[in-house]
């Protein structure tokens, strides 16, 4: 099992992160780490584990800039053709030691190229709630988010090879991509493949001020969102994943369809064809969805 590890700054937090990697069940897992330029003592950290193979880290010498960007680095510099599997860990999590082996077993017995799974939103006040992706894919979901949290995701490693083939001969157009994660689940159901939703959480979610985005069941991480939607940064997230899609697979008729309503002339025919289209095809939930055709009709994306 290959595991890329994206840091920057994660000193706080990321030897427990790595010691769970470590202490997977009935799976043995080589950890990659690619550093974003940490300045807090997270090298350090990571120097703990540098006995035995198990963990390697490379420091580019040019930031990346982002979480994504550095993972879309990773992901391109690392082969996965020795392994079976690959997973990506963020840097500030809690591993439950089961994840990797009921992921590895979901894909073995599945036609899937791609998992995920629940996780545990954790706050420092001992607070905690479960957050659970709906499992039941749209048409078009693909087209307006992930498939969940990053942190929690594993691919077949075939799979992981036709993504890194994939990011390295169009890096133009990852340049814009704020979540790697939504990415390759995009670029997955682009190319007609499945993917496995898994309700019981495998991973401790550490909620703090570091957080990209962080949950959706806070009223900060709701009022965030809905900020990034009304400032027009939902709008270009759509789409660089609209731009990828599309050259991911040109005759995909759902995405051919959303890319007619998305680059329509401005105005109330382009806002209701993208409402109709989110309605019908859009996000799994049906709340999520409804957010989209109201900022739809509102002109925010």
């Amino acid at each position: 099992m290959l595991v890329l590890l994206a840091s920057c700054n994660g000193a706080r937090w990321i030897r427990e992160q790595i010691e769970s990697i470590l202490a997977q069940e009935a799976v043995q897992a080589r950890t990659v780490i690619a550093d974003d330029g940490s300045s807090d003592g997270t090298l350090e950290e990571i120097a703990r584990f540098s006995q035995g193979g198990r963990v390697t880290l490379s420091t580019p010498s040019a930031p990346a800039g982002s979480a994504a960007q550095n993972f879309l680095r990773l992901i391109r510099a690392t082969s996965a053709v020795d392994f079976d599997f690959v997973a990506l860990s963020d840097q500030d999590d809690l591993w439950h030691p089961t994840k990797l082996s009921r992921a590895c077993r979901a894909l073995s017995t599945s036609a899937c190229v791609g998992y995920s799974s629940a996780t545990v939103a954790a706050w420092p006040d001992g607070r905690e709630f479960v957050l659970r992706q709906a499992t039941r894919p749209r048409a078009g979901d693909f087209l307006f988010e992930g498939a969940g949290q990053g942190c929690t995701f594993v691919l077949r490693a075939d799979f992981y090879e036709r993504i890194r083939g994939f990011v390295t001969a169009h890096t133009p157009l990852t340049l814009e991509v704020h979540y790697h994660d939504w990415m390759i689940y995009g670029l997955a159901r682009s190319w007609g493949q499945s993917w496995t939703f898994d309700p019981s959480p495998s991973v401790h979610y550490r909620q703090h001020a570091g957080n990209d985005t962080g949950a959706r069941a806070t009223l900060n991480g709701v009022r965030k969102r809905l900020a990034l939607v009304k400032g027009g940064w939902y709008r270009r997230q759509l789409a660089a994943i609209l731009a990828l899609c599309t050259a991911a697979a040109p005759e995909n008729s759902v995405i051919a369809s959303w890319r007619s309503a998305f680059e329509s002339p401005s105005g109330w025919r382009r806002r209701f064809r993208l409402a109709w289209f989110a309605l019908r095809s859009g996000r799994r939930k049906r709340l999520d969805s409804a957010v989209v055709v109201l900022a739809a009709l509102a002109g925010w994306i």
